[in-house]
C-alpha cells in the first residue's frame, strides 16, 4: 500500500469513536488477562496472557458482519482470518502470541489489540550475584543466571516497542536524620525495569539483597525470587557541619562582616562506619588552595582556632579501609574579619542595670588585649585581658566615686595591626550614692582615691 493509502487508513482510524472496552474482550489463559499498555495515539492496546491455548478475543458492535485481520509487524501487511460470528459479536478462538488483531467493519477500521503470552517469556531466576563489572563505590550491579527477555509488540506502523518489566529489589541501608544527626537503619525497596543493568542503592551497610518480580508474574501468581545472602558494601555516606564554639560577647562590634578572631570552630563529619574508616579534614586559606592546607586533621570531629584574619575553607574526605572508595563534603567557607577597636568615653555603673553599666570596648578580631584603669593620681585601679569583659566601676567591691578616670589599652589584631590607646573615661553616678569608695579615703597602696 502506498503512502496515500496509508494516510487514508489513518484518516479512517481517527474517525472511529466507540470506546475500546465496548469493542474487544480478551478472556482465557491461566489467570485474568492483563492490560499492559494503551497506545492511545495509535489506538492500540496490549494484553498479556499466561498461556494462549484457551484464549479468546471477541468483538461486539451494531454490525453482524466483521472481518478480522492479523499482523505480525505492520498493519498494512495484515492477513484476513476467520472468526465465529454470533449476532453482533464475533470471536477468535485460535489467538496467537506475538500478533496484532483488528476488525474492519462495513469498510471502517476499528481499534487494534496485541497479544503477548507471558508463559513464553517468563522471568526465571535461581541464583543472584554481583556483576563482574560492578563499581562498588557507586552501588551494586546484580547478575542473574538467566537473561530477561524483552516483551515486544509492534505499533500498527511497524515500529517495535517493549513493555517495561518492573522488578522489586529489597535490601537494608541507612537513612540520615537531620534532627538527631544520625544514620538509622531502614529496609529499602527499589523498583527497577532492568535489574541487571541498573545500579542498586545507595547501600550504606552490609546486607542481603533480594530480587523478585516481575509485575506480570505477580499478576498471574507465579512470582520469582532470588537472594544474594551477603553483600559487603563499599559505598560511603557523608554529612558534615561546622559550629562556632567560642562564645561571642555582646560588645562584639558589627563593624565589618565575618567571625572575630580568635575564633574556635568545631568541624564534625558523620559517615557510615565501619565502611567509612578514615577521615581527613583539610583547612586552608582560600587564596592558597586545598593543595596547601594550614592543617590536616584525621578525626571525624576536630576543632581549630583561627587567629588570623582572611577567607578560609574547610573540607573533609572520607575513605573506606582499602582506600578504593572515597567521598568528600562540600567546602565550608569561613570569613575571619579584620581587627577593629573602639573605646567609649563614659558609663554609669550602678544606676541603670544592664544599660551602659560597664566600661567595655567594642572590638573585632583582637588576638591580644590588655586594659588598665588609673585614677587621677596615676594609681592602678583595675586591669583585665579579655576584650569580651570590662570594668564594672568598682574597687574593693564598692563603686568608685563619680568623675574622670584614665585608661591605657594595648592590643593586637588578627591582621597584625597593633593598637595603643589612652584616654579618659567619665563615670556618671549620682553623688548621693552611698555605696562607693570615698574620694578622701586611703587605698591599700598609700594614696587617696
Amino acid at each position: 500500500m502506498n503512502r496515500r493509502k496509508w494516510i487514508c487508513l489513518y484518516g479512517l482510524l481517527a474517525l472511529v469513536m466507540p470506546l475500546f472496552a465496548q469493542q474487544y474482550t480478551v478472556r482465557g489463559g491461566n489467570g485474568e488477562p492483563m492490560l499492559a499498555a494503551d497506545e492511545t495515539s495509535y489506538k492500540l492496546q496490549v494484553y498479556v496472557v499466561n498461556g494462549v491455548e484457551d484464549v479468546t478475543l471477541s468483538y461486539t458492535s451494531s454490525s453482524t458482519s466483521h472481518q478480522w485481520k492479523k499482523y505480525r509487524t505492520r498493519a498494512l501487511e495484515a492477513e484476513d482470518i476467520s472468526c465465529q460470528q454470533e449476532g453482533n459479536t464475533s470471536t477468535l478462538t485460535n489467538v496467537e502470541e506475538g500478533c496484532g488483531y483488528f476488525v474492519y467493519e462495513e469498510g471502517s477500521l476499528t481499534y487494534y489489540v496485541w497479544i503477548i503470552d507471558y508463559a513464553k517469556h517468563p522471568f526465571i531466576i535461581n541464583t543472584l550475584s554481583v556483576s563482574d563489572s560492578n563499581d562498588p563505590c557507586s552501588g551494586a550491579l546484580l547478575k542473574g543466571d538467566r537473561e530477561i527477555e524483552n516483551l515486544t509488540y509492534y505499533l500498527p506502523t511497524g515500529i517495535p516497542q517493549s513493555l517495561e518489566r518492573e522488578f522489586q529489589v529489597t535490601y537494608n541501608t541507612l537513612e540520615w536524620d537531620e534532627e538527631s544527626k544520625s544514620l538509622n537503619p531502614i529496609i529499602q525497596t527499589q523498583t527497577l525495569n532492568r535489574p541487571f543493568e541498573e545500579l542498586i542503592g545507595p547501600i550504606y551497610t552490609d546486607t542481603d539483597i533480594t530480587l523478585s518480580g516481575d509485575q506480570f508474574a505477580e499478576h498471574f501468581g507465579v512470582t520469582q525470587q532470588a537472594t544474594l545472602d551477603y553483600y559487603e558494601t563499599s559505598q560511603l555516606f557523608l554529612e558534615a557541619d561546622t559550629v562556632v564554639i567560642a562564645e561571642e560577647a555582646d560588645n562584639m562590634s558589627a563593624q565589618g562582616e565575618g567571625l572575630s578572631a580568635p575564633v574556635t570552630v568545631r568541624f564534625t563529619a558523620y559517615a557510615n562506619e565501619p565502611t567509612a574508616a578514615y577521615y581527613v579534614w583539610s583547612i586552608y586559606r582560600e587564596e592558597d588552595g586545598s593543595e596547601n592546607p594550614l592543617v590536616r586533621l584525621s578525626e571525624p570531629e576536630v576543632e581549630y582556632t583561627f587567629n588570623e584574619y582572611g577567607k578560609f575553607k574547610a573540607v573533609v574526605e572520607v575513605s573506606n579501609a582499602s582506600g578504593s572508595c572515597y567521598t568528600s563534603s562540600e567546602e565550608f567557607e569561613l570569613d575571619v574579619a579584620e581587627s577593629y577597636l573602639d573605646v567609649p568615653n563614659a558609663f554609669s555603673p550602678g544606676t541603670t542595670p544592664g544599660v551602659n553599666d560597664e566600661f567595655r570596648v567594642a572590638y573585632k578580631s583582637l588576638v591580644r588585649f590588655s586594659c588598665w584603669i588609673f585614677n587621677r593620681w596615676g594609681q592602678e585601679i583595675y586591669h583585665w585581658t579579655n576584650p569580651a569583659t570590662g570594668w564594672d566601676g568598682k574597687k574593693n567591691g564598692k563603686y568608685v566615686a563619680p568623675g574622670v578616670y584614665f585608661y591605657v589599652i594595648e592590643a593586637e589584631g588578627s591582621d597584625g595591626r597593633r593598637y595603643k590607646r589612652k584616654g579618659d573615661i567619665n563615670i556618671l553616678r549620682p553623688k548621693n550614692e552611698k555605696n562607693f569608695e570615698s574620694s578622701g579615703s586611703t587605698d591599700t597602696e598609700g594614696g587617696t582615691l
